[in-house]
């Protein structure tokens, strides 16, 4: 999978977009979030309608939604998202007045949309105050007081019956509502809302509400024939702008509506790019705080989703990929080991079983390979499976034990997926990788499975070492490889089933892991293959001196 900077991009720091970013920092995905810090509910002091945080203002909200996130490692950025590329595996976010590029497994858009108020002198200084926009937001302050409602299109008769809830005292400024008929103006007149035909051309008086309830007018309303009109708040609503012209390059499907055109989603936020989630205003205009949070949260949940199902097939790739080199490694010479046993696990055996500590039975070999451990441990009268990735080394164990008449079966799969039950003594002996993407604990925890109770698992690995000489063979470049203790830490054993019988390096005291050097082809030396590459001087040598011995026994 390409390394790119983060798993998820959030554009918007609103409601929306914290929750998202909540869900995903929660979801351990590394998330960005960049906002311009000009939310559309800046002008208002409170918010009302949303649980919990009745009377808030919209800034401690912010506050405490981005401090919830960043608990769970999101980082937040001030920028302004110019464009968003499309990239092999992901997307890139340009950021405006910058040459940085953010590159992003996802993208999740919660930017919001401006309100454009009508071109009435005296409207956008007032707004959030007593222009307002909402009734069940801002209904309740301004109950019972003089109220007007501004329309701007034959669309705001629905909120100017709304209003009517709040107040009895409402009068609605139609010019832009066109031609009411008889019946609407019928309807109007029998809830007392009086109308205003003539355009309004001003909005004056204090710019601030009033801290009291008398009956002073805290703004005029005034129409194209001169006449003023007393009022202490007015509903209106603006033009929708949904902020979402930094997309335009990656083409996404719209949905045209009564207030414009955005974005088009499904019930998760999922746009028609596979990459590209929005949530919030930028595609519900309409929709209030708690609305907004709640797709936040479902579009962070999908984003995880859509990631998760990547990474799994991701996964499955790397896995086939192992498993197929593996197989060229082995396919492409007549034998890759000497057939001998690893000399610490025989050491540990034999001084086990010279103490009496158990005796010949069952035994399971993990990732066997050509046969070695397995058929010594048959030869000395274990019954012994072995299972490996390729099968042309199981085809070579299993011609091995036929040739000398081993107790020994010999099956080809995925270690940690084999149905082979529960065994005495389970084995496995440098089960490691050199790519970056093999984990060795989730095999170890499926190891310990098949041991039965009272049974043992032995792990030796390779830890590693200086060479001894200039006539040795350097190291080879891999990952740091753990010790003993590191491994048993992370298998998080349970001291009521496991004890630790041993667990400690040692060196070894001969060498003979391969059997000779082994030509490799340009595509299997490509790959991130397990085994150590071979020189013409490791035929007796391996790069590794030290090698962990980590034994545990299962508790009756």
């Amino acid at each position: 999978m390409q390394n790119l900077d983060q798993d998820v991009v959030i554009v918007g720091a609103g409601p929306a977009g914290l929750s998202a970013a909540q869900m995903l920092g929660r979801a351990r995905r590394r998330t960005l979030v960049l906002d311009s810090d000009s939310p559309r509910n800046r002008f208002a002091e409170h918010m009302h309608a949303v649980v919990g945080f009745d009377g808030t203002s919209p800034s401690e909200l912010r506050r405490r939604g981005r401090e919830e996130a960043e608990r769970y490692g999101v980082v937040f950025r001030s920028a302004r998202v110019e464009r968003v590329d499309e990239i092999d595996g992901g997307l890139e976010v340009v950021l405006a007045g910058s040459t940085e590029r953010i590159t992003t497994r996802a993208l999740l858009v919660a930017t919001g949309v401006s309100d454009r108020m009508p071109d009435v002198p005296g409207l956008a200084e007032r707004w959030g105050r007593t222009v307002l926009h909402c009734p069940y937001c801002h209904g309740w302050e301004v109950r019972d007081r003089r109220i007007g409602v501004l329309a701007t299109s034959p669309m705001s008769l629905h909120q100017i019956e709304l209003v009517r809830q709040w107040s009895p005292d409402v009068v609605a400024f139609t010019a832009a509502a066109g031609d009411l008929g008889d019946d609407v103006r019928e309807r109007l007149r029998a809830r007392g809302i009086r109308t205003v035909a003539s355009p309004v051309v001003a909005v004056t008086g204090p710019a601030e509400a009033a801290d009291d309830a008398d009956d002073a007018a805290i703004g005029d309303v005034v129409t194209a024939d001169g006449h003023r009109v007393a009022i202490d708040a007015i509903f209106t609503g603006g033009h929708l702008e949904p902020h979402d012209g930094f997309l335009a390059g990656l083409d996404l499907a719209r949905a045209d509506g009564p207030v414009g055109s955005f974005i088009a989603v499904d019930a998760a936020g999922a746009t028609s790019h596979p990459l590209v989630w929005a949530a919030g205003n930028v595609v519900a205009p309409m929709a209030n705080v708690p609305l907004s949070m709640g797709a936040g949260s479902m579009a962070g949940a999908a984003v995880n989703a859509a990631l998760v199902a990547l990474d799994a097939a991701a996964a499955v790739e790397r896995r086939r990929g192992h498993a197929a080199d593996w197989e060229a490694r082995y396919a492409e010479t007549d034998r890759v080991w000497s057939g001998r046993v690893n000399e610490t696990t025989s050491t540990v055996i034999a001084e086990l079983e010279a103490a009496g500590s158990f005796a010949p039975t069952t035994a399971l070999d993990l990732g066997c390979g050509e046969g070695g451990d397995a058929l010594w441990l048959a030869s000395r009268g274990w019954s012994v499976t072995g299972v490996d990735l390729s099968p042309t080394a199981v085809a070579r164990a299993r011609a091995a034990a036929r040739n000398a008449q081993l107790d020994a079966t010999f099956v080809a799969g995925e270690i940690d997926a084999a149905e082979l039950g529960e065994f005495d003594l389970v084995t496995t002996s440098f089960l490691h990788s050199w790519d970056p993407e093999f984990s060795r604990i989730p095999l170890l925890r499926a190891a310990l499975r098949h041991v039965a109770p009272g049974g043992r698992l032995l792990v030796v690995s390779h830890v590693g070492g200086p060479p001894r000489g200039p006539e040795d063979v350097e190291p080879h470049e891999h990952p740091p490889f753990a010790t003993p203790a590191e491994e048993r830490a992370a298998l998080e054993l349970d001291p009521a089933e496991w004890i630790v019988e041993r667990e400690e390096v040692v060196e070894r005291r001969e060498i003979h892991e391969r059997r000779a050097p082994v030509a490799s082809s340009p595509a299997a030396s490509s790959r991130a293959a397990s085994a150590p590459a071979a020189s013409s001087r490791a035929a007796s040598r391996p790069p590794h001196l030290l090698d962990g011995v980590l034994l545990l026994r299962r508790l009756p």
